[in-house]
């Protein structure tokens, strides 16, 4: 229990650190007494929670500062890799009303949650702070949502381009996908090869942009998901082995995130990638991992990621048309619950120099 404070005393000060208006380069604790934040009905520490719940924060505040209020956010801080390696998501917005705020956070329990810190600063400076801690998460042991042939293709003309786990047709094309801007995980963009892409990636680059445009013309809400490059440790056999949600969890914490040599030391928790590989014909048996989370916007000064959540892809053909675009052939393994649903709090608006 005593490192358990520790560690959260940790975190409030680095939450206040990170957001403070600060003077001479250092922290300094204000010295003014700051307004309660009311959590109604909400413990200050969770012994237990289950995976792949919801942890309800009802969030009332009023600031005694004339003036009003500045900033108000939220971070999400998950200690999944290790109790030494603490992952903060980016700073999520909290709707301001004058000098109020009166809203409610559905924060989604996953492997690791470690706490949610909320900061309000008024505009005179002050600072309010509070931190829900959360002790234990128990993992869910239900069979994983397992999809087979999923075929998709980076031919528009397919209506094959859009890929939403969680929707009850997986796959569809340009115009269904407008309709569902905030339930699509990836699309397949032809870039020497069906490459998996998440939309608030499309302005990584110049040729990024010029190679989503087909697709994404008229978006005007952009998800994000992690998409990783294919590793040689996701073989069809451990794929295929894999059949409930703790066998999944095993497999992300033994064979991708422990350090060598049992696993790969990959920190898939605060991986910043939005891409994946340019499969052709070759690509046969190869995985890969998607994932949910918070990612703060493509144009800020410091990008902030965690990704909590994850399903693994396993690539069983690749055929390339006379016309020069591809189709693709892949399984998925992923939680039951639907993780898009639960991560959309990051999702953007098309952004300058790259309109849609």
């Amino acid at each position: 229990m005593k490192k358990s404070k520790k560690i959260f005393s940790i975190i409030f000060c680095f939450a206040c650190i990170s957001l403070s208006l600060v003077s001479c380069g250092k922290y300094e604790a204000p010295v003014v007494s700051t307004d309660p934040v009311n959590l109604e009905g909400v413990q200050d520490t969770y012994a237990s929670l289950n995976e792949n719940s919801y942890l309800k924060i009802p969030v009332k505040f009023t600031s005694s500062c004339d003036s009003g209020l500045l900033t108000a956010n939220y971070k999400v801080v998950n200690k999944r890799a290790s109790d030494l390696n603490l992952v903060f998501g980016p700073a999520i917005s909290l709707p301001i009303h004058g000098n109020s705020i009166d809203t409610t956070l559905n924060i989604p329990v996953r492997k690791g949650l470690m706490a949610v810190v909320i900061s309000i600063y008024d505009k005179s400076g002050k600072l309010s702070c509070k931190t829900i801690n959360v002790q234990n998460v128990v993992a869910s042991d239900q069979n994983v949502k397992t999809l087979t042939n999923v075929v998709m293709s980076t031919d528009p003309a397919d209506n094959q381009c859009f890929f939403s786990l969680y929707e009850a047709i997986p796959v569809f094309g340009q115009n269904v996908a407008l309709t569902k801007q905030n339930r699509i995980d990836f699309f397949i963009a032809n870039m020497g090869g069906a490459k998996p892409v998440s939309c608030n990636a499309y302005g990584a680059s110049s040729s990024y942009y010029s190679s989503s445009l087909p697709y994404l013309t008229g978006f005007t809400t952009l998800t994000y998901s992690l998409l990783t490059a294919s590793k040689s440790y996701i073989t069809s056999d451990a794929f295929n082995a894999i059949t409930k949600e703790s066998d999944l969890n095993k497999f992300i914490d033994s064979t991708v995130i422990a350090a060598a040599p049992k696993g790969n030391n990959y920190n898939v928790m605060n991986a910043d990638r939005r891409v994946g590989d340019a499969f052709n014909e070759t690509a046969v048996n190869k995985g890969f991992i998607l994932g949910w989370g918070y990612h703060t916007v493509p144009t800020a000064s410091a990008t902030s990621v965690l990704n909590e959540s994850f399903a693994l892809i396993m690539i069983r053909s690749v055929t390339k048309k006379a016309n020069g675009h591809y189709v693709i052939t892949f399984d998925v393994k992923a939680p039951v619950a639907d993780q898009r649903a639960d991560y959309n709090a990051c999702s953007i608006s098309p952004y300058a120099p790259y309109p849609l």
